[in-house]
Protein backbone atom coordinates (compact mmCIF):
# COMPACT_ATOMS: atom_id res chain seq x y z
CA UNK A 1 0.00 0.00 0.00
CA UNK A 2 1.55 3.37 -1.10
CA UNK A 3 2.11 6.57 0.82
CA UNK A 4 -0.19 8.61 -1.79
CA UNK A 5 -3.31 5.54 -1.29
CA UNK A 6 -6.20 8.11 0.02
CA UNK A 7 -7.75 5.45 2.12
CA UNK A 8 -5.03 4.92 4.10
CA UNK A 9 -4.96 6.92 7.29
CA UNK A 10 -2.04 5.91 8.92
CA UNK A 11 0.25 2.26 9.19
CA UNK A 12 -3.04 -0.36 9.33
CA UNK A 13 -5.69 2.22 9.33
CA UNK A 14 -7.79 2.28 6.66
CA UNK A 15 -10.62 4.50 5.19
CA UNK A 16 -13.94 3.13 4.26
CA UNK A 17 -15.06 3.92 0.68
CA UNK A 18 -18.56 5.07 0.71
CA UNK A 19 -20.08 2.22 -1.35
CA UNK A 20 -18.32 0.12 2.06
CA UNK A 21 -20.01 2.42 4.34
CA UNK A 22 -23.33 1.51 3.04
CA UNK A 23 -22.92 -2.07 4.06
CA UNK A 24 -22.90 -1.01 7.49
CA UNK A 25 -25.14 1.78 7.45
CA UNK A 26 -28.12 -0.29 5.44
CA UNK A 27 -28.28 -2.86 8.13
CA UNK A 28 -30.76 -3.71 10.46
CA UNK A 29 -31.91 -6.25 12.87
CA UNK A 30 -34.04 -7.77 10.01
CA UNK A 31 -31.54 -7.52 7.24
CA UNK A 32 -28.03 -8.52 8.93
CA UNK A 33 -25.60 -6.89 6.09
CA UNK A 34 -22.67 -10.37 5.59
CA UNK A 35 -21.08 -12.21 2.98
CA UNK A 36 -20.95 -15.95 3.96
CA UNK A 37 -20.44 -19.93 3.17
CA UNK A 38 -21.75 -23.41 4.84
CA UNK A 39 -18.62 -25.29 3.83
CA UNK A 40 -19.04 -28.88 4.28
CA UNK A 41 -15.55 -31.24 5.16
CA UNK A 42 -14.69 -34.72 4.46
CA UNK A 43 -13.65 -34.91 8.64
CA UNK A 44 -13.39 -38.86 9.71
CA UNK A 45 -15.47 -39.22 12.86
CA UNK A 46 -12.43 -39.99 14.70
CA UNK A 47 -11.10 -36.52 14.10
CA UNK A 48 -14.70 -34.69 13.96
CA UNK A 49 -13.55 -33.53 18.47
CA UNK A 50 -10.58 -31.98 17.31
CA UNK A 51 -12.20 -29.81 13.89
CA UNK A 52 -12.57 -26.63 15.88
CA UNK A 53 -8.68 -26.34 17.28
CA UNK A 54 -7.72 -27.47 13.88
CA UNK A 55 -9.45 -24.29 12.48
CA UNK A 56 -8.43 -22.31 14.94
CA UNK A 57 -5.09 -23.07 14.29
CA UNK A 58 -5.29 -22.61 10.62
CA UNK A 59 -7.39 -19.16 10.83
CA UNK A 60 -4.84 -17.60 13.78
CA UNK A 61 -1.73 -18.50 11.14
CA UNK A 62 -3.72 -16.83 8.14
CA UNK A 63 -5.87 -14.24 9.76
CA UNK A 64 -3.15 -11.48 9.35
CA UNK A 65 -3.08 -12.07 5.88
CA UNK A 66 -6.80 -11.13 5.31
CA UNK A 67 -8.72 -8.08 6.14
CA UNK A 68 -10.18 -9.88 8.70
CA UNK A 69 -8.30 -8.82 11.90
CA UNK A 70 -9.73 -5.44 12.29
CA UNK A 71 -12.21 -3.66 14.38
CA UNK A 72 -14.18 -0.51 12.91
CA UNK A 73 -13.83 3.16 14.24
CA UNK A 74 -16.09 6.57 13.79
CA UNK A 75 -13.80 9.48 12.35
CA UNK A 76 -14.37 12.18 15.25
CA UNK A 77 -17.85 13.80 14.20
CA UNK A 78 -17.87 12.14 11.48
CA UNK A 79 -15.44 14.38 9.61
CA UNK A 80 -13.64 11.78 8.08
CA UNK A 81 -14.45 8.15 6.41
CA UNK A 82 -14.97 5.29 9.33
CA UNK A 83 -11.81 3.25 9.51
CA UNK A 84 -10.78 -0.33 9.84
CA UNK A 85 -8.13 -0.29 12.41
CA UNK A 86 -5.99 -3.84 12.88
CA UNK A 87 -5.82 -5.30 15.65
CA UNK A 88 -2.97 -8.35 16.52
CA UNK A 89 -4.72 -10.78 18.07
CA UNK A 90 -8.39 -12.26 18.13
CA UNK A 91 -10.38 -14.66 20.39
CA UNK A 92 -10.56 -16.89 18.29
CA UNK A 93 -12.08 -19.28 21.17
CA UNK A 94 -15.57 -17.11 20.44
CA UNK A 95 -14.89 -16.09 17.09
CA UNK A 96 -14.84 -20.06 15.96
CA UNK A 97 -16.97 -21.55 17.96
CA UNK A 98 -18.99 -24.79 17.71
CA UNK A 99 -22.59 -25.26 17.63
CA UNK A 100 -23.57 -27.29 20.78
CA UNK A 101 -25.86 -30.05 19.75
CA UNK A 102 -27.44 -33.55 20.82
CA UNK A 103 -26.00 -36.47 18.96
CA UNK A 104 -25.70 -35.61 14.59
CA UNK A 105 -26.80 -32.34 12.92
CA UNK A 106 -29.44 -33.56 10.00
CA UNK A 107 -29.71 -31.91 7.10
CA UNK A 108 -33.07 -29.99 8.88
CA UNK A 109 -31.30 -29.06 11.72
CA UNK A 110 -28.05 -28.03 10.30
CA UNK A 111 -30.33 -25.39 7.94
CA UNK A 112 -32.37 -24.40 10.66
CA UNK A 113 -29.47 -23.50 12.52
CA UNK A 114 -28.00 -21.31 9.67
CA UNK A 115 -30.86 -19.96 9.21
CA UNK A 116 -31.18 -18.84 13.16
CA UNK A 117 -26.99 -17.56 13.16
CA UNK A 118 -27.66 -15.42 9.83
CA UNK A 119 -30.03 -13.39 11.48
CA UNK A 120 -27.16 -12.34 14.24
CA UNK A 121 -25.55 -9.47 13.38
CA UNK A 122 -21.71 -8.98 13.71
CA UNK A 123 -20.25 -7.35 15.94
CA UNK A 124 -17.75 -4.51 14.79
CA UNK A 125 -16.47 -3.23 17.65
CA UNK A 126 -14.31 -6.76 17.28
CA UNK A 127 -13.14 -8.66 14.03
CA UNK A 128 -15.95 -8.57 11.85
CA UNK A 129 -16.45 -12.68 11.54
CA UNK A 130 -17.27 -15.68 12.73
CA UNK A 131 -17.40 -18.81 12.80
CA UNK A 132 -19.91 -21.84 13.52
CA UNK A 133 -18.73 -25.65 13.85
CA UNK A 134 -20.98 -28.09 13.11
CA UNK A 135 -18.82 -31.25 14.12
CA UNK A 136 -21.12 -34.14 13.32
CA UNK A 137 -23.42 -34.27 10.45
CA UNK A 138 -25.75 -37.02 10.26
CA UNK A 139 -24.35 -37.97 6.38
CA UNK A 140 -21.35 -37.79 7.56
CA UNK A 141 -18.05 -34.95 8.05
CA UNK A 142 -18.19 -31.73 9.70
CA UNK A 143 -19.35 -28.28 8.58
CA UNK A 144 -18.23 -24.53 9.12
CA UNK A 145 -20.28 -22.11 8.51
CA UNK A 146 -18.23 -18.26 8.20
CA UNK A 147 -19.88 -15.05 7.72
CA UNK A 148 -17.81 -11.43 7.23
CA UNK A 149 -19.19 -8.46 7.24
CA UNK A 150 -20.27 -7.17 3.51
CA UNK A 151 -18.57 -3.83 4.55
CA UNK A 152 -14.67 -5.46 4.32
CA UNK A 153 -15.50 -7.12 0.66
CA UNK A 154 -17.75 -7.98 -2.09
CA UNK A 155 -18.72 -11.74 -2.85
CA UNK A 156 -15.84 -12.46 -5.62
CA UNK A 157 -13.46 -10.45 -2.23
CA UNK A 158 -14.99 -12.79 -0.10
CA UNK A 159 -13.72 -15.62 -2.31
CA UNK A 160 -10.35 -14.48 -1.92
CA UNK A 161 -10.23 -14.06 1.95
CA UNK A 162 -11.46 -17.75 1.54
CA UNK A 163 -8.72 -19.10 -0.60
CA UNK A 164 -6.20 -17.07 2.35
CA UNK A 165 -7.70 -18.65 5.07
CA UNK A 166 -7.58 -22.05 3.49
CA UNK A 167 -4.53 -24.55 2.46
CA UNK A 168 -3.76 -23.10 -0.28
CA UNK A 169 -2.65 -20.10 1.08
CA UNK A 170 0.96 -20.12 3.39
CA UNK A 171 0.70 -19.27 7.07
CA UNK A 172 1.88 -15.53 7.80
CA UNK A 173 4.03 -13.37 9.84
CA UNK A 174 1.91 -12.68 12.71
CA UNK A 175 0.97 -9.39 14.33
CA UNK A 176 2.74 -8.28 17.92
CA UNK A 177 0.85 -4.77 18.44
CA UNK A 178 -2.49 -3.31 17.56
CA UNK A 179 -2.45 -0.29 14.98
CA UNK A 180 -2.98 3.18 16.58
CA UNK A 181 -5.47 5.53 15.63
CA UNK A 182 -4.55 9.47 15.08
CA UNK A 183 -5.11 11.80 17.98
CA UNK A 184 -8.01 13.63 16.84
CA UNK A 185 -6.80 17.26 15.80
CA UNK A 186 -3.76 14.90 13.61
CA UNK A 187 -6.54 13.19 12.24
CA UNK A 188 -8.58 16.41 11.33
CA UNK A 189 -5.29 17.41 10.00
CA UNK A 190 -5.00 14.13 7.56
CA UNK A 191 -8.23 14.76 6.30
CA UNK A 192 -8.26 18.09 5.18
CA UNK A 193 -4.99 17.18 3.45
CA UNK A 194 -6.56 14.43 1.66
CA UNK A 195 -9.74 16.67 0.59
CA UNK A 196 -7.49 18.85 -0.56
CA UNK A 197 -5.77 16.58 -2.41
CA UNK A 198 -9.04 14.81 -4.06
CA UNK A 199 -11.17 18.44 -5.16
CA UNK A 200 -10.38 18.18 -8.76
CA UNK A 201 -10.98 14.32 -8.32
CA UNK A 202 -14.16 15.15 -7.06
CA UNK A 203 -15.48 17.75 -9.70
CA UNK A 204 -14.40 15.59 -12.06
CA UNK A 205 -16.37 13.04 -10.82
CA UNK A 206 -19.65 15.58 -10.20
CA UNK A 207 -19.35 16.37 -14.20
CA UNK A 208 -19.07 12.16 -15.02
CA UNK A 209 -21.69 11.82 -12.60
CA UNK A 210 -24.10 14.55 -14.61
CA UNK A 211 -23.11 13.37 -17.89
CA UNK A 212 -23.90 9.54 -16.57
CA UNK A 213 -27.70 11.17 -15.63
CA UNK A 214 -27.67 12.40 -18.93
CA UNK A 215 -26.86 9.30 -20.60
CA UNK A 216 -29.19 7.56 -18.35
CA UNK A 217 -32.26 9.42 -19.74
CA UNK A 218 -32.36 7.58 -22.62
CA UNK A 219 -32.85 4.40 -21.20
CA UNK A 220 -35.78 5.81 -19.16
CA UNK A 221 -38.50 3.12 -19.61
CA UNK A 222 -35.73 0.21 -20.16
CA UNK A 223 -37.01 -1.18 -17.12
CA UNK A 224 -40.16 -2.82 -15.46
CA UNK A 225 -41.44 -1.30 -12.30
CA UNK A 226 -40.67 -3.93 -9.48
CA UNK A 227 -44.14 -5.33 -9.30
CA UNK A 228 -46.13 -5.15 -5.49
CA UNK A 229 -47.83 -8.16 -4.55
CA UNK A 230 -48.65 -10.61 -1.60
CA UNK A 231 -44.98 -11.01 -0.78
CA UNK A 232 -43.96 -7.44 -1.09
CA UNK A 233 -43.31 -5.41 2.32
CA UNK A 234 -41.27 -5.09 5.19
CA UNK A 235 -38.72 -7.82 6.01
CA UNK A 236 -39.24 -10.10 8.59
CA UNK A 237 -36.77 -11.26 11.42
CA UNK A 238 -37.08 -14.73 10.46
CA UNK A 239 -35.30 -17.27 7.42
CA UNK A 240 -35.39 -20.34 6.64
CA UNK A 241 -32.22 -21.99 4.39
CA UNK A 242 -32.27 -24.65 1.56
CA UNK A 243 -29.45 -25.65 -0.28
CA UNK A 244 -29.31 -26.95 -4.60
CA UNK A 245 -25.89 -28.46 -5.81
CA UNK A 246 -25.87 -29.22 -9.73
CA UNK A 247 -23.17 -30.43 -11.92
CA UNK A 248 -21.76 -27.30 -13.64
CA UNK A 249 -21.68 -29.74 -16.88
CA UNK A 250 -25.08 -30.24 -17.35
CA UNK A 251 -25.65 -26.56 -16.73
CA UNK A 252 -22.69 -25.69 -19.35
CA UNK A 253 -24.31 -28.08 -21.67
CA UNK A 254 -28.28 -26.52 -21.36
CA UNK A 255 -26.36 -23.22 -22.22
CA UNK A 256 -25.10 -24.58 -24.98
CA UNK A 257 -27.86 -26.33 -26.84
CA UNK A 258 -30.05 -22.61 -26.26
CA UNK A 259 -27.27 -20.34 -26.63
CA UNK A 260 -26.86 -19.00 -23.29
CA UNK A 261 -24.13 -17.99 -20.85
CA UNK A 262 -24.36 -20.08 -17.33
CA UNK A 263 -25.82 -16.93 -15.68
CA UNK A 264 -28.20 -16.73 -17.84
CA UNK A 265 -29.12 -20.20 -17.17
CA UNK A 266 -29.20 -19.60 -13.73
CA UNK A 267 -31.86 -16.48 -13.76
CA UNK A 268 -34.01 -18.97 -16.35
CA UNK A 269 -34.16 -21.76 -13.54
CA UNK A 270 -34.87 -19.39 -11.21
CA UNK A 271 -37.46 -17.52 -12.83
CA UNK A 272 -39.37 -21.10 -13.90
CA UNK A 273 -38.97 -22.41 -10.00
CA UNK A 274 -40.51 -19.10 -8.87
CA UNK A 275 -43.21 -19.16 -11.37
CA UNK A 276 -44.34 -22.30 -10.48
CA UNK A 277 -43.88 -21.84 -6.72
CA UNK A 278 -46.00 -18.70 -6.92
CA UNK A 279 -48.92 -20.60 -9.04
CA UNK A 280 -48.85 -23.76 -6.73
CA UNK A 281 -49.54 -20.65 -3.31
CA UNK A 282 -51.65 -18.59 -6.01
CA UNK A 283 -49.82 -15.56 -5.45
CA UNK A 284 -47.85 -14.85 -9.31
CA UNK A 285 -48.69 -11.21 -9.76
CA UNK A 286 -49.35 -9.83 -13.65
CA UNK A 287 -46.21 -8.09 -14.30
CA UNK A 288 -43.06 -9.72 -14.09
CA UNK A 289 -41.07 -10.52 -10.58
CA UNK A 290 -37.68 -7.47 -10.79
CA UNK A 291 -34.64 -8.63 -9.60
CA UNK A 292 -32.04 -7.13 -7.72
CA UNK A 293 -28.85 -8.37 -8.65
CA UNK A 294 -24.98 -6.90 -9.33
CA UNK A 295 -21.60 -6.94 -11.65
CA UNK A 296 -18.12 -6.46 -10.19
CA UNK A 297 -16.25 -3.80 -11.83
CA UNK A 298 -13.59 -4.50 -9.96
CA UNK A 299 -10.03 -4.02 -11.48
CA UNK A 300 -6.49 -4.43 -10.75
CA UNK A 301 -6.08 -0.77 -9.17
CA UNK A 302 -8.89 -1.35 -7.13
CA UNK A 303 -6.97 -4.40 -4.91
CA UNK A 304 -9.40 -7.18 -3.63
CA UNK A 305 -11.19 -5.81 -1.42
CA UNK A 306 -14.05 -3.46 -0.24
CA UNK A 307 -17.00 -3.48 -2.84
CA UNK A 308 -16.93 -2.92 -6.55
CA UNK A 309 -20.08 -3.80 -7.76
CA UNK A 310 -22.90 -2.10 -9.45
CA UNK A 311 -26.97 -2.78 -9.24
CA UNK A 312 -28.46 -4.86 -11.60
CA UNK A 313 -32.23 -4.85 -12.32
CA UNK A 314 -33.45 -7.48 -14.79
CA UNK A 315 -36.96 -8.62 -14.68
CA UNK A 316 -38.01 -12.76 -14.96
CA UNK A 317 -40.67 -12.62 -17.31
CA UNK A 318 -42.81 -14.81 -14.97
CA UNK A 319 -45.33 -13.63 -16.46
CA UNK A 320 -44.54 -15.26 -19.59
CA UNK A 321 -45.48 -19.42 -19.69
CA UNK A 322 -43.03 -20.77 -22.52
CA UNK A 323 -39.69 -21.43 -20.88
CA UNK A 324 -37.57 -20.58 -23.92
CA UNK A 325 -39.75 -16.96 -24.49
CA UNK A 326 -38.98 -16.52 -20.58
CA UNK A 327 -35.23 -17.09 -21.16
CA UNK A 328 -35.50 -15.06 -24.22
CA UNK A 329 -37.16 -12.97 -22.42
CA UNK A 330 -34.72 -12.17 -19.64
CA UNK A 331 -31.47 -12.52 -22.07
CA UNK A 332 -32.94 -8.87 -23.57
CA UNK A 333 -34.00 -7.66 -20.40
CA UNK A 334 -30.45 -8.47 -18.41
CA UNK A 335 -29.03 -6.91 -22.14
CA UNK A 336 -30.70 -3.73 -21.16
CA UNK A 337 -29.13 -3.32 -18.01
CA UNK A 338 -25.84 -4.19 -19.22
CA UNK A 339 -26.05 -1.02 -21.84
CA UNK A 340 -26.56 1.47 -18.68
CA UNK A 341 -24.15 0.05 -16.52
CA UNK A 342 -20.83 2.21 -17.20
CA UNK A 343 -23.02 5.06 -16.42
CA UNK A 344 -24.11 3.38 -13.38
CA UNK A 345 -21.01 2.59 -12.25
CA UNK A 346 -19.88 6.52 -12.97
CA UNK A 347 -22.42 7.64 -10.69
CA UNK A 348 -20.72 4.90 -7.93
CA UNK A 349 -17.46 6.66 -8.67
CA UNK A 350 -17.41 9.02 -5.87
CA UNK A 351 -14.43 9.90 -3.24
CA UNK A 352 -15.20 10.83 0.01
CA UNK A 353 -16.42 14.24 1.08
CA UNK A 354 -16.16 16.81 4.21
CA UNK A 355 -18.50 15.31 6.66
CA UNK A 356 -19.45 12.73 4.42
CA UNK A 357 -19.83 9.91 6.91
CA UNK A 358 -21.68 12.09 9.26
CA UNK A 359 -24.29 13.24 6.24
CA UNK A 360 -24.75 9.06 4.87
CA UNK A 361 -25.93 8.18 8.87
CA UNK A 362 -28.37 11.02 8.83
CA UNK A 363 -30.14 10.25 5.56
CA UNK A 364 -29.64 6.42 6.07
CA UNK A 365 -31.34 7.02 9.62
CA UNK A 366 -34.35 8.33 7.84
CA UNK A 367 -34.58 6.22 4.61
CA UNK A 368 -34.39 2.45 6.83
CA UNK A 369 -37.50 3.40 8.94
CA UNK A 370 -40.28 0.95 7.94
CA UNK A 371 -38.18 -1.59 6.92
CA UNK A 372 -39.06 -0.59 2.93
CA UNK A 373 -36.91 -1.50 0.12
CA UNK A 374 -34.09 0.90 -0.56
CA UNK A 375 -33.48 -0.06 -4.50
CA UNK A 376 -35.87 -1.83 -6.75
CA UNK A 377 -36.14 -5.86 -7.06
CA UNK A 378 -38.54 -8.74 -5.41
CA UNK A 379 -35.41 -10.42 -4.83
CA UNK A 380 -31.73 -11.34 -5.09
CA UNK A 381 -30.36 -13.38 -7.39
CA UNK A 382 -26.41 -13.50 -7.60
CA UNK A 383 -23.91 -15.61 -9.39
CA UNK A 384 -20.54 -15.14 -8.24
CA UNK A 385 -17.08 -17.18 -9.10
CA UNK A 386 -15.73 -19.55 -6.64
CA UNK A 387 -12.57 -22.03 -7.04
CA UNK A 388 -12.51 -24.25 -10.08
CA UNK A 389 -10.21 -26.59 -8.06
CA UNK A 390 -10.24 -28.77 -5.26
CA UNK A 391 -10.15 -26.16 -1.70
CA UNK A 392 -9.20 -27.91 1.44
CA UNK A 393 -9.13 -26.54 5.68
CA UNK A 394 -6.59 -27.57 7.75
CA UNK A 395 -6.60 -31.01 6.12
CA UNK A 396 -9.66 -31.54 5.94
CA UNK A 397 -10.78 -31.60 1.80
CA UNK A 398 -14.46 -28.97 0.94
CA UNK A 399 -17.16 -31.06 -0.38
CA UNK A 400 -19.82 -28.13 -0.85
CA UNK A 401 -19.17 -24.07 -0.41
CA UNK A 402 -23.07 -23.41 -0.51
CA UNK A 403 -23.86 -19.84 0.19
CA UNK A 404 -25.17 -18.27 2.63
CA UNK A 405 -26.71 -15.36 1.72
CA UNK A 406 -28.65 -12.13 2.95
CA UNK A 407 -32.23 -10.49 1.69
CA UNK A 408 -31.95 -6.74 1.64
CA UNK A 409 -34.86 -4.56 3.20
CA UNK A 410 -38.37 -5.23 1.43
CA UNK A 411 -37.39 -8.62 -0.44
CA UNK A 412 -39.03 -12.44 -0.12
CA UNK A 413 -35.84 -14.53 -1.05
CA UNK A 414 -32.53 -14.55 -2.23
CA UNK A 415 -30.82 -17.32 -4.15
CA UNK A 416 -26.69 -16.95 -4.28
CA UNK A 417 -24.75 -19.44 -6.74
CA UNK A 418 -21.41 -20.19 -6.49
CA UNK A 419 -18.91 -22.24 -8.55
CA UNK A 420 -17.29 -25.29 -6.25
CA UNK A 421 -14.83 -27.46 -8.44
CA UNK A 422 -17.38 -29.66 -10.81
CA UNK A 423 -20.43 -28.45 -9.07
CA UNK A 424 -22.50 -25.23 -9.35
CA UNK A 425 -23.19 -25.14 -5.48
CA UNK A 426 -26.28 -22.47 -4.19
CA UNK A 427 -28.04 -21.66 -1.47
CA UNK A 428 -31.76 -20.38 -0.82
CA UNK A 429 -32.74 -18.12 2.05
CA UNK A 430 -36.19 -16.76 2.37
CA UNK A 431 -38.24 -14.46 4.76
CA UNK A 432 -40.18 -17.07 6.74
CA UNK A 433 -42.51 -14.95 7.59
CA UNK A 434 -43.63 -14.84 3.29
CA UNK A 435 -42.10 -18.18 2.16
CA UNK A 436 -43.25 -21.32 3.84
CA UNK A 437 -41.35 -24.02 2.18
CA UNK A 438 -38.23 -22.58 0.69
CA UNK A 439 -37.29 -25.99 0.12
CA UNK A 440 -39.98 -26.52 -2.49
CA UNK A 441 -38.36 -23.49 -4.43
CA UNK A 442 -35.12 -25.36 -4.37
CA UNK A 443 -37.12 -28.28 -5.84
CA UNK A 444 -38.36 -26.35 -8.58
CA UNK A 445 -35.12 -24.75 -9.25
CA UNK A 446 -33.48 -28.39 -9.87
CA UNK A 447 -36.71 -29.73 -11.95
CA UNK A 448 -36.80 -26.57 -14.09
CA UNK A 449 -32.96 -27.57 -14.94
CA UNK A 450 -34.81 -31.53 -16.36
CA UNK A 451 -37.56 -29.41 -17.95
CA UNK A 452 -35.03 -26.87 -19.84
CA UNK A 453 -32.88 -30.09 -21.25
CA UNK A 454 -35.79 -32.01 -22.30
CA UNK A 455 -36.45 -28.85 -24.52
CA UNK A 456 -33.07 -28.43 -25.64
Amino acid sequence: MSASDPLRLAPGIRRLRPDDHFMVLSETDASPMHVGALILLDVAADQQDDVAAALRRQFADRLPATPLLVRLHEAPDGYDSDVWADVARADLDNLIAVEPHDGEWSETDLYAAVARLNMRRLDLSGPPFAVHIFERLADGGSALYLKMHHSVADGIGFQTVMRLLSDAAPPTTARFADARLPEPEKWREKADARFAAEADLRAEQSARRKEALAALEVHKGDREPTPEFALSGPTSAERRYATISLPLARVKAVGKAVDATINDIFLALASTALRNYLIETDALPDAPLVVNSARSYRRAEHGDFGNRIVALHPHLATHLADPVERLRAIQSSMAAEMRRTPHDEALLDAAEKLYGARDRRAAFADRLAGGKRLIPGNLTLSNVPGPAEPRSYAGFTQRHNHPVPIIGSGRFLNITSRRSGDNLDMGVIADAAKVADVNRIAQLFMAALDELESIA
